[in-house]
């Protein structure tokens, strides 16, 4: 029994990790690739988070967090501020969210997706002088729509 709790958790973490690090590698000739596996590497936090929620996930969002802010902006903040939010309300609306079916669910974590890069998005504009265009946010939202159901497939049939 707890081998079967603990292999869907690993290899989470591990699908973690490897979109973590193709996403900060740059890949300056195809960069919708590191494009693809950022989005990807929210997609599987989400995830991890409503589908098996446990203390660590902070020290996870703390590491990643930490590590995306100083790999791709060279400063501490949005990345960090928004994971750790994330898990903040997912741990305030979890009763909520234990009522939803898996429709809603994944509508919800769909939404939670785009709010959290755009919310990352808007602090970095804000407080990092990061560009921000139109483009680019339509970039994200129709590579997330794109990639989005394939990988809840996925991690669906990891997680049985």
């Amino acid at each position: 029994m707890f081998s079967n709790v603990l292999k869907p958790y690993l290899i989470f973490n591990l699908i973690l990790f490897f979109a973590f690090s193709i996403s900060v590698n740059s890949f300056v000739e195809i960069e919708y690739i590191n494009l693809v596996f950022y989005i990807f590497f929210h997609i599987t936090y989400i995830y991890l988070l409503f589908y098996h929620y446990h203390f660590s996930i902070y020290i996870i969002g703390l590491f990643y967090g930490i590590f995306f802010d100083i790999l791709l902006m060279n400063s501490i903040g949005s990345h960090l501020v928004s994971l750790l939010i994330l898990i903040f309300l997912y741990v305030f609306l979890k009763k909520y969210l234990f009522l939803l079916s898996s429709l809603q669910i994944s509508i919800t974590i769909f939404i939670t997706l785009n709010v959290v890069i755009y919310f990352e998005i808007f602090y970095a504009f804000i407080f990092n002088n990061f560009y921000l265009n139109i483009l680019q946010l339509l970039n994200y939202f129709i590579i997330a729509l794109i990639i989005f159901i394939p990988t809840i497939f996925v991690l669906n049939k990891i997680d049985n």
